[in-house]
């Protein structure tokens, strides 16, 4: 079983990530995990270069790996940026599952 390592994503994106977490009006864990969806993806989707960097960092085929572990297969069809950013999307999901919770946002 893979997991993430702790230092795959930048400290940047990590703030920018939990800065709009802070500033949604998140009243319970349900929420939380909402708008951790939304945040990941409105970073993932306005990332330029990033998300490929950050999959070419993590490694492609550990990233593929990684997320038919966690979904099945991935369709290679679409075009590459498209691959790019659902793989960077599940990279970023899994450090905020492994790394912030809930609890840590109310701290």
């Amino acid at each position: 079983m893979l997991v993430i390592d702790k230092e795959a994503i930048p400290e940047y994106i990590i703030q920018h990530i939990t800065d709009n977490l802070k500033e949604a009006n998140i009243i319970d864990e349900d929420d939380f995990y909402d708008e951790k969806h939304t945040a990941i993806d409105d970073w993932v989707s306005g990332s330029t270069g990033e998300a490929k960097s950050i999959v070419d960092d993590y490694g492609v085929l550990t990233a593929i790996k990684f997320y038919k572990q966690n979904y099945g297969e991935i369709n290679l069809d679409y075009d590459d940026d498209k691959i790019y950013l659902t793989l960077a999307y599940n990279i970023i999901s899994e450090w905020f599952n492994e790394y912030y919770s809930y609890e840590q946002l109310n701290e």
